[in-house]
């Protein structure tokens, strides 16, 4: 846990550099940095990830006798499932995939079009991820909810993995939520750079399916309950498509058209 305090830490720095940061000079490119909405945003997700860690230090692991009480029969028909889950080989595959694709929007950022900078959208993605986090392990931390592997009696659970912290914080997933963000930022970022591309269909399909896959596999691994998963998938799609869309120059999109001298990249107003 304090490893992925860590990370959200690196992901504030990246957010406070991006303020810094001097303006660049193409114009009409379809994302801007906007210095009060991104103070706003970097401010209000520090907030967020202080108040997580601050609610985290404050919790306290179940007591061997409060898991010996605990029952699955007392878990609501919709999640009972998820008690008689666990797969460590789900949970590793899940990491990979939720890493993987939060790596992807920086990828999509290096490969922006044009002489624009990348960090502008690097730094955009940096304020979702930053936001997305804060907003996951603060609710975590409230919700205080104890995960499905806690319920199961399986032998191959380790008995110090249940009178962890962390056995207290299934609601929502963050893997999920992450997975999501990644996706939609993703998908719409790339759809608004490519808005003539064949592939944006393609892109949506792909991105949206391997965060769903992602959800399912926390699922598997005992981690998570169908509700987590629908808490995080809603966090994350509203993060991953809201932090972008504050970020939008209205009316302009980029193409890619065809010129004498071979490609060119254009300017489409959407009037």
């Amino acid at each position: 846990m304090r490893a992925h305090y860590g990370r959200t830490t690196a992901l504030a720095l990246l957010a406070c550099l991006s303020l810094c940061a001097p303006a660049p000079a193409q114009e009409r490119f379809p994302y801007e940095l906007k210095p009060w909405l991104d103070a706003g945003l970097t401010a209000g997700g520090v907030a967020l990830v202080g108040g997580a860690v601050a609610v985290y230090l404050g919790q306290d692991p179940l007591t061997p006798d409060q898991i010996a009480a605990l029952d699955p029969a007392d878990l609501n028909g919709f999640d009972r499932s998820a008690s008689e889950q666990w797969s460590t080989a789900a949970a590793d595959v899940s990491d990979v995939l939720v890493w993987t694709m939060m790596a992807a929007p920086v990828g999509l950022a290096i490969a922006t079009p044009g002489s624009r900078p990348s960090w502008t959208v690097a730094a955009i993605w940096g304020e979702a991820l930053l936001l997305n986090n804060g907003v996951v392990q603060l609710i975590k931390g409230v919700a205080n909810r104890t995960r499905p592997y806690v319920y199961n009696d399986d032998p191959d659970i380790p008995g110090e993995l249940r009178l962890e912290v962390g056995a207290r914080r299934s609601f929502p997933s963050s893997h999920t939520a992450n997975a999501f963000a990644s996706a939609v930022f993703f998908s719409s970022v790339y759809a608004k750079l490519h808005p003539d591309s064949p592939a944006r269909p393609w892109v949506w399909a792909g991105t949206m399916t391997l965060a769903a896959t992602t959800g399912y596999l926390r699922y598997r691994a005992g981690k998570h309950y169908p509700t987590d998963l629908i808490g995080g998938a809603v966090i994350g799609s509203l993060v991953g498509w809201g932090v972008p869309k504050l970020h939008e120059v209205t009316g302009v999109n980029l193409t890619v058209a065809p010129s004498e001298g071979g490609t060119a990249i254009g300017v489409v107003l959407q009037l």
